[in-house]
């Protein structure tokens, strides 16, 4: 797992805090050339869980009723480890070999691409989601195949969703 490649004394990618220890929003690149956001979560997050980044610095599980609703200007990102209700903790934002939720089968590479699952905070494949809830800037990049939730592999590149009317 990268570490903090700044001056953020203290900071660890993967670890959750039950006080703020950063000013939410704080941006941290990793050794490994990723980019992390410093949140507080409104509800528990598990590993790979993607998660939308309100502008007060407040991240919730990224649904697909969040996306069609217009949700402009929030950033979205994954949880690379557990954090819990109302705690804080970094969200990957940009970077390789970064932990996403699937649901169903996400092949690595394939040219259909991901999608936002309508299961909270997870992907799968595009072919099987609704409109509006096409994702761009994820790449699958280790495959993934339950019914349930599983953690894929990803490369991020500031994941964002488009818009999109029938």
């Amino acid at each position: 797992m990268p570490t903090v490649n700044s001056s953020l004394i203290g900071a660890s990618l993967t670890a959750s805090d039950a006080t703020a220890l950063f000013a939410l929003g704080t941006v941290a690149d990793a050794t490994d050339g990723g980019r992390y956001q410093y949140v507080e979560v409104t509800s528990t997050l598990v590993t790979g869980e993607l998660v939308l980044i309100l502008p007060t610095g407040t991240a919730k599980a990224l649904t697909t009723a969040q996306l069609t609703g217009g949700a402009q200007g929030e950033m979205i990102g994954a949880a690379q480890g557990q954090i819990n209700q109302s705690e804080f903790g970094w969200i990957a934002t940009y970077g390789r070999n970064l932990y996403v939720l699937c649901t169903g089968t996400v092949t690595a590479t394939s040219s259909g691409g991901p999608a936002f699952s309508t299961n909270s905070g997870r992907l799968q494949n595009a072919a099987a989601v609704g409109v509006g809830a096409t994702s761009f800037g994820i790449w699958i990049t280790t495959s993934a195949s339950t019914a349930t939730a599983s953690v894929a592999r990803a490369t991020l590149t500031f994941p964002r969703s488009t818009q999109v009317t029938a």
